[in-house]
């Protein structure tokens, strides 16, 4: 396979190790019996592959299923069921051989034929990510052990992507006898993962089981992992606080100082943070691109930095910082900002656009919901809606918690909603690709966009998929589907004083190569 090629200006290697993941070194560590996590709610547990879209079910996923490629110890990005894989020279064809040792948890092979159903099972589901393996035009299998992809266009980056869940295989008996039900229970799905799922009391907890008979479950160390499903961050905390879980995927944003030395991590991410207008079926006011341009200009984004303490940046883009070319140059320095560094003429610009789009000092201005996920989100919500309130006069834009927050969202069950993408693969294709046409909850569509996307896609030059991306980032600067609020690193609670060999990618842990501390 050449390694040369361009990942959108951020080489494959350096995609794997410029901050995609963190790894805790694993050597002089004892296997582990059982360990107790909590890295999703019930609402994110998704493990039907082809409608799994948030972190905490890209983590979850990883342990059951696996792909042609996965992650190592190290957190790289290596072959998985594929023993092999080949390009042509020309990038649009790849070939993989499939290990001879591999199968689902029933004890029946897996097979080329699972890939490709996969593929197309994640293109049928027609959910967040049914449109990001595009890229690939058409799937032969010309045996079990073969599978070739005819690619619509080079893609140099395809490894990091077939890492990713929802690229995994699917058994097609298995999925079409249980329909809507698949992988909704332990015996509605088979895994062909380190893990098999032996539990899941549905809103409580989800319990995996290592495989003895996967292929390298010598390497995996972990017998047990026990999910427990929580939504406040609270609860949480004091969970890994009372030491009755060793990781948490969040942690209380107002004490994370006291939480320093204390197992409070930090993983440099590629993180965006924003606020998303529903454009579909939110509010008709949302239509209007002067609204929600008044709105995006007037909120005082240092003040929201401030208020979490969490290191992060404000974001003056839709792509976040630390995606740099084959120079070193960041992304976000060839981009145009959104809006002036003068917060004061801002604001004076939100005011006589709300006030040309018929809202005078807010008057008038209709009923909105806000929907956000848990109370962390909900304080930086309400410091959104104080500066449109001190700003523009708004006061009828209420925040709501909602318990199924990412059902709710993608039902279009909103006004407005938060919004943070942490990229599944660090590449500017992943950030920018939430934005087209049937790929986000806003309901937002351009043909402008999708086609600027296309071209950089499309393209093996680095400047010309640059040039494209900046069109992209311009577009949504004029159209204003969200917000861009900050940039925000991750932050979850992880016992490292008791455990070591955390993989940590891109927002998604994986557990099974954690061991005990000598």
């Amino acid at each position: 396979m050449r390694k040369s090629q361009l990942v959108a200006g951020l080489s494959l290697t350096a995609a794997l190790v410029g901050g995609a993941f963190s790894a805790f070194a694993a050597e002089g560590g004892t296997q582990i019996d059982a360990i107790s996590v909590c890295a999703g709610s019930e609402d994110a547990m998704v493990l039907n592959t082809g409608r799994c879209d948030t972190l905490e079910s890209f983590s979850a996923d990883r342990h059951c299923f696996e792909g042609l490629y996965k992650l190592d110890e190290t957190g790289a990005v290596v072959l998985g069921q594929a023993a092999s894989a080949e390009t042509s020279e020309d990038g649009l064809t790849w070939t993989f051989t499939l290990r001879d040792d591999i199968t689902w948890s029933d004890g029946q092979p897996v097979t080329s034929a699972d890939f490709a159903y996969g593929i197309q099972y994640l293109r049928d589901q027609a959910g967040s990510y049914s449109t990001i393996l595009d890229m690939i035009d058409t799937v032969e299998t010309p045996d079990d052990k073969t599978l070739v992809f005819h690619m619509a266009y080079p893609c140099s980056y395809l490894p990091a992507v077939l890492a990713v869940p929802f690229s995994y295989p699917v058994r097609q008996d298995i999925a079409e006898a249980q329909g809507e039900a698949y992988a909704t229970d332990p015996d509605k799905a088979v895994y062909n993962g380190a893990y098999t799922v032996t539990d899941w009391t549905h809103q409580a907890s989800l319990t995996m089981v290592k495989r003895d008979d996967y292929y390298d479950a010598d390497k995996i160390t972990v017998g047990e992992i026990d999910w427990q499903l929580m939504t406040d961050t609270t609860t949480k905390q004091a969970s890994f606080q009372s030491g009755d879980i060793m990781f948490s995927d969040s942690v209380v944003e107002e004490t994370a100082a006291s939480m320093e030395g204390q197992g409070l991590q930090y993983a440099p991410g590629y993180n965006n943070y924003c606020a998303l207008f529903n454009l579909s079926t939110g509010n008709d006011v949302l239509k209007d691109e002067k609204v929600r341009r008044a709105l995006m200009l007037s909120v005082d984004r240092d003040r929201l930095v401030s208020i979490r303490n969490m290191n992060d940046t404000v974001a003056n883009s839709y792509t976040p910082n630390g995606l740099t070319n084959s120079e070193g140059t960041d992304f976000t320095s060839t981009v145009a900002p959104w809006y002036s560094d003068d917060y004061d003429a801002n604001v004076a610009e939100a005011k006589q656009l709300l006030a040309d789009a018929g809202y005078p000092d807010g008057e008038g201005f209709p009923a909105l919901r806000y929907i956000v996920g848990n109370e962390d989100r909900k304080a930086i919500a309400e410091a959104v809606v104080g500066d449109w309130s001190a700003n523009l006069g708004i006061d009828s834009i209420t925040v709501e918690t909602v318990e199924n927050f990412f059902s709710t969202r993608s039902s279009g069950d909103f006004d407005i909603a938060y919004f943070g993408w942490y990229m599944d693969y660090p590449d500017i294709s992943n950030m920018l690709g939430t934005m087209v046409t049937g790929a986000n909850d806003a309901g937002y569509s351009s043909e402008d966009y999708d086609a600027a996307f296309k071209a950089a896609t499309s393209s093996m030059d680095e400047a010309e998929q640059w040039a494209q991306y900046d069109k992209c980032e311009e577009i949504l600067a004029k159209d204003v589907p969200a917000v861009p609020l900050f940039f925000s690193q991750n932050s979850y609670l992880f016992d490292d004083t008791d455990y070591q060999g955390l993989v940590y990618y891109c927002g998604a842990p994986f557990f099974g190569y954690l061991t005990k501390t000598a």
